[in-house]
């Protein structure tokens, strides 16, 4: 007597395929965002570290190069005493440092987000909407608009107080400067990477959903169980 099986099963005996084609996931993980967010990390950790964030030239600071970490606890009394820096000088350099940390904590927490993708509606809309690598980005902004206003502050200053008549005088950036730029470059780059993304809709989402459901329910059968009985003929008619 032959049996009726589903169509499109191939397995001897119309037994249930086990551990064939599983339903397609769609992984929360954005590699390719992590990416240039540990660049972004990495390149704000190192212009904190740098000293060289101005250089001035033609006043009477004896000092080169000026940084954020010359204003972070003790401040040298030299510095006021040689016109290196004035109080508000020393402000703006102190907010300079508070906003780069900002944006290593934004940053960080967008490199997370990329790498373990996780599932929580909140954290999810978060990564994919780029929220924390967008922040990176304006914090950037906001630190190379303090340092250019820092570096008139500070040429004004060498101004007044030059070291010979008629010197030049002037001041420019340094590689934490520069450094800050690439870092909010990186974060444009991951902002884009992930807005770029193509994401299922959310009747998709609900689909796979249930699929996966349905799949994993089906597991709960025994190894030997044979779907064709499901669909055996009733026996023929005897009068």
């Amino acid at each position: 007597m032959t049996m009726y099986a589903p169509p499109g099963s191939t397995v001897p005996g119309g037994r249930r395929r086990r551990g064939g084609t599983s339903v397609p996931k769609q992984p929360e993980r954005s590699l390719v965002s992590a990416l240039p967010g540990a660049l972004s990390i990495t390149a704000l950790c190192t212009a904190l570290a740098e000293p060289a964030w101005l250089r001035v030239h033609g006043g009477t600071c004896p000092r080169q190069e000026l940084g954020v970490a010359d204003v972070l606890g003790y401040i040298d009394p030299k510095l006021l005493d040689d016109y290196c820096v004035n109080p508000q000088t020393i402000l703006l350099m102190r907010v300079i440092a508070a906003f780069c940390f900002l944006g290593i904590l934004c940053s960080l927490i967008a490199f997370l987000l990329d790498v373990f993708g996780p599932k929580h509606p909140a954290l999810k809309i978060t990564r994919r909407y780029a929220f924390a690598h967008i922040l990176t980005v304006l914090q950037c902004a906001t630190v190379i608009g303090f340092c250019y206003w820092a570096s008139e502050l500070i040429l004004s200053l060498q101004q007044q107080h030059k070291k010979y008549h008629g010197s030049l005088i002037y001041v420019t950036f340094a590689i934490s400067f520069y450094l800050v730029a690439g870092a909010g470059g990186a974060s444009i780059l991951a902002t884009a990477a992930n807005l770029l993304r193509h994401y299922p809709t959310e009747e998709e989402e609900q689909a796979l959903v249930l699929l996966s459901e349905m799949e994993d329910s089906s597991e709960t059968y025994p190894a030997d169980y044979d779907i064709a009985n499901q669909f055996q003929p009733p026996p023929a008619y005897t009068p």
